[in-house]
């Protein structure tokens, strides 16, 4: 063998050695590398991922415990503005005042009523009484922590007469109230 045709076989030899190579990187080594890149993308955006979920739980975890935290507040705005109308406590709350005040009703009709995003229960009511008397009940149902909103008041005055039809002083009621009291609840 010549030296040119040495030479002539070295370089086909390296010139296939190259090819091979080139076609073994082409065909298996850049796909992998591509797919390692496209796992490392993915890892990533998995991770950043998991920190925001870490994040959410975190900030779910501080809103729970001031959830937790306000409990008896929020149980108070249940009373306060509750799901639905409670016609009978507020009867019963009625009631008592009533009761308390020593202020007979002589009688209640309710009403319901939408508007906006809450509904209303409308209560009528009427009774006699002194004006301090009526004072005392306002500010007893003022107390309530049941929302109440005195919406109509008439007040009228009642003569009462003695046995000859002339005005005596006697401590019984003066004054005949006619009340429009509004309570709120959630729709």
């Amino acid at each position: 063998m010549t030296e040119t045709t040495k030479q002539n076989l070295s370089i086909l030899i390296i010139t296939i050695l190259i090819g091979a190579s080139v076609y073994v990187f082409i065909n298996f080594i850049r796909p992998e590398m591509e797919q390692r890149k496209d796992l490392v993308n993915k890892i990533n955006e998995t991770e950043e991922k998991i920190t925001m979920l870490k994040d959410y739980e975190a900030k779910f975890n501080l809103l729970l415990q001031n959830y937790e935290n306000l409990g008896d507040k929020i149980e108070m705005i249940d009373q306060a503005f509750p799901n639905d109308s409670q016609t009978a406590q507020v009867l019963a709350t009625l009631d008592a005042i009533s009761k308390k005040t020593s202020l007979p009703l002589n009688g209640l009709n309710f009403n319901t009523q939408k508007k906006d995003n809450y509904n209303i229960l409308e209560i009528k009511t009427n009774f006699n009484a002194s004006y301090d008397t009526f004072k005392v009940w306002i500010g007893e149902l003022e107390k309530e922590l049941r929302l109440f909103d005195l919406n109509k008041i008439n007040i009228k005055a009642v003569s009462s007469s003695g046995s000859l039809g002339k005005k005596t002083k006697t401590k019984s009621p003066s004054l005949q109230f006619s009340l429009d009291l509004l309570t709120y609840y959630q729709i």
